[in-house]
C-alpha cells in the first residue's frame, strides 16, 4: 500500500512527542491532529481514498523496531520461543525486558512502543473520521471509508485493551479542554470496540467485492466479522462470539488451504484462508525474514522456536505442522529442495531452530540462490486467517456447552494437516483441546496468538500466564528438567537467564502504563496495579 504524506506539526500518542511537539500535555492540541495542514484531501475521492489507505501503514509504522519488533517479541515471551541471539543476548537489556520476561516496567521499550504507536494509529483515524464525515463525497464510498477506519480504529484499541486493560478512549469527538482523559475501564473499552466493528461489519463490502487487486488487502465485512467474534471472546461475551463468527463462514466466502505450508508462501497475497492481512514486497516488506532468520543464511538471528514447541508438535504426532513452523539445525527445510540440512547456528542460536513460517526459500529470493542481503521480505503479515477464526468460534461454543459444534470446528483443522479427530471431549477438557489446537496452528505467527491465549485464559482465576511463569512457574519449573541438546545448554546466557523466572505473576498480567503517560497526564491517569 502506498503511504498518504501528512504534514504534522505534532503526531503522537498520548503524552508520546516527536521531537517538533510541545512539552506541556495540557498543551497538546487534540492529540496534535488539529495540526494537520492538509485537510484539503478530504476534497476529493481520491484524497480520502489516499488518506484511509494511509491509515493502514499506521499497523507496521515504517520500520522493524516501531511494532514489528514487538509483535515478534509477545510469541518469543511465551513457551514458543527464545530471543535467540547468543551473540547480542548479553548487551540486549531493552530486548530482555519482555522478551526474556526480565523487567516488565513503565519504561520498557516494548510497553511504551505497543502503547505509543497503537496510540498513533488511533489518532490518525480520528482525524480521518472527523474530517471525512464532513466530506461531501459520494455517501455509498463515504460510508464504506468511514466503516474502513473505523475496523482499523477497533484494531488498535483491541491491542491496547488485550495488553494494558482499561485505557484513555479518545475519539473523533474528544475536546482540546478534555484532555487529558482518565483511563475507561476494559469493559468500556471494550465496548467501544464493539461498536466499531459492528458498524465496520455493517457497511464494509465482502472482499470479492472490491474490484482491485490492490484493495483486495483493504479491511472487509469478513475482517470485522471476525475481530468482532475475537473481541467478544475476549470480553467474555461467547454468545456474540458465536453469532459474529458464524455469520462469517456463512458468507461462503473463506476456505483452508488444502496445504498448510501454502499459506506462508512467499508473494503469496490475499489467499482462500487469509481474512485481513498486510502485503509486502521488496521496498517495504516483511522483515520477519531477516530478523528471525537464521546467522549463516544472513539473517539477524533474533526470535527462534523453542524445544518446548517442537515437543507439543511430536506429542501430537502433528508432523505437517511441525515441519511447516520449525526449520531445525540438520534437517531439511519443508518446500525447500535446495536445503536438505540445515544449518541452524547452534554457537549463536539458542534453539537452533528458526520459524519456517518466515522462511523464504533460496529460489524466491532477490537475488535467487544467496543469503538474505535485503531485509524487506516479499511475504505478507497475516494477522487473521480462517484456522483462527475456527478455533476462536470453537472455544466460544465449548464454553457454552455446545460440544457438538466446537469439535466439529477443532477437528475440520486437524484433518486438513491430517490428524486423527478429537472425541468424547467437552467442558474444559473440550477447552484445552482448543487452546492446545491454537498453539499448533498458529505458533510464531504475526497474531500473537499464544501470547494472547496465555493472559486471557484463566484456570480458577489465574491466568495460563501467571501459571507457567514465575519462580514457580509450571514452564519455568520445566526449563530446569529440560533435555534438549541445545536449550537447555548450561553454557548459553539466555538459558543460564532462567527465562521467566522473574516474571511477576497476576502483576505482569498486564503492562504497566508508559511512566510518561502517567507523568505527563499529571495524576490522571492511573498506573496499573503492582507497578
Amino acid at each position: 500500500m502506498k503511504n498518504i504524506k501528512i504534514i504534522l506539526v505534532c503526531f503522537f500518542s498520548g503524552a508520546f512527542m516527536l521531537s517538533s511537539c510541545k512539552k506541556s500535555f495540557t498543551d497538546i492540541p487534540y492529540y496534535g491532529l488539529q495540526t494537520v495542514e492538509n485537510t484539503a484531501v478530504f476534497q476529493t475521492p481520491a484524497g480520502c481514498i489516499n488518506y484511509v489507505t494511509g491509515c493502514y501503514s499506521a499497523i507496521n509504522q515504517n520500520d522493524w523496531w516501531q511494532t514489528m519488533w514487538y509483535r515478534l517479541n509477545l510469541e518469543t515471551a511465551t513457551d514458543n520461543g527464545w530471543l535467540g541471539n547468543l551473540g547480542g543476548f548479553s548487551n540486549a537489556a531493552g530486548y530482555r525486558e519482555v522478551g526474556s520476561l526480565e523487567s516488565i516496567t513503565p519504561t520498557s521499550g516494548d510497553v511504551n512502543n505497543l502503547y505509543q504507536f497503537s496510540y498513533l494509529g488511533i489518532g490518525q483515524c480520528n482525524f480521518g473520521i472527523a474530517n471525512l464525515s464532513k466530506s461531501t463525497i459520494d455517501a455509498t464510498l463515504k460510508t464504506r471509508l468511514l466503516a474502513e477506519m473505523r475496523f482499523l480504529r477497533g484494531f488498535f484499541y483491541m491491542d491496547l485493551a488485550k495488553n494494558f486493560g482499561g485505557v484513555p478512549l479518545y475519539t473523533e469527538n474528544t475536546k482540546q479542554s478534555e484532555i487529558p482523559l482518565a483511563r475507561a475501564s476494559v469493559d468500556q473499552v471494550w465496548a467501544f470496540i464493539n461498536a466499531d466493528l459492528e458498524f465496520a461489519a455493517a457497511n464494509l463490502p465482502q472482499r470479492k467485492n472490491y474490484t482491485s487487486p490492490e484493495d483486495m488487502a483493504r479491511a472487509s465485512k469478513g475482517a470485522a466479522l471476525a475481530y468482532l467474534a475475537y473481541a467478544n471472546l475476549w470480553a467474555g461475551h461467547y454468545d456474540s462470539t458465536v453469532l459474529a463468527a458464524s455469520q462469517l463462514m456463512g458468507l461462503n466466502e473463506y476456505q483452508l488451504e488444502p496445504n498448510y505450508g501454502d499459506i506462508f508462501k512467499a508473494a503469496y497475497y490475499n489467499g482462500q484462508e487469509s481474512i485481513f492481512e498486510i502485503g509486502a514486497n521488496n521496498l517495504i516488506g516483511n522483515v520477519n525474514a531477516v530478523v528471525a532468520g537464521s546467522g549463516a543464511d544472513g539473517g539477524w538471528g533474533w526470535h527462534v522456536p523453542s524445544s518446548n514447541l517442537e515437543d507439543a508438535f511430536l506429542n501430537e504426532s502433528d508432523s505437517i505442522r511441525r515441519v511447516n513452523t520449525i526449520i531445525k539445525n540438520g534437517q531439511p527445510v519443508a518446500g525447500d529442495p535446495q536445503v536438505t540440512s540445515w544449518n541452524g547456528n547452534p554457537s549463536g542460536n539458542t534453539s537452533a531452530r528458526n520459524w519456517r513460517k518466515y522462511y523464504i526459500p533460496l529460489a524466491d529470493r532477490s537475488p535467487a540462490n544467496q543469503g538474505y542481503s535485503n531485509r524487506w521480505q516479499p511475504k505478507p503479515y497475516i494477522f487473521m486467517r480462517l484456522a483462527n477464526l475456527m478455533l476462536i468460534y470453537a472455544e466460544a461454543a465449548a464454553r457454552q456447552g455446545d460440544a457438538a459444534t466446537a469439535s466439529g470446528l477443532l477437528n475440520q483443522v486437524r484433518a486438513r494437516v491430517n490428524l486423527t479427530p478429537k472425541t468424547g471431549l467437552s467442558g474444559d477438557a473440550l477447552v484445552n483441546a482448543i487452546i492446545l489446537e491454537k498453539r499448533l496452528e498458529l505458533a510464531g505467527e504475526y497474531a500473537d496468538v499464544r501470547w494472547d491465549d496465555l493472559h486471557r485464559v484463566k484456570v480458577n482465576g489465574t491466568t495460563l500466564m501467571s501459571s507457567m511463569f514465575g519462580t514457580n512457574g509450571t514452564y519455568v519449573q520445566w526449563l530446569q528438567t529440560n533435555t534438549d541438546p541445545y536449550d537447555s545448554r548450561t553454557n548459553i546466557a539466555e538459558v543460564t537467564a532462567n527465562k521467566g523466572k522473574l516474571y511477576k505473576p497476576g502483576t505482569n498480567d498486564l503492562f504497566p502504563i508508559p511512566q510518561q503517560e502517567i507523568q505527563a497526564g499529571g495524576g490522571v491517569i492511573k498506573q496499573n496495579p503492582g507497578y
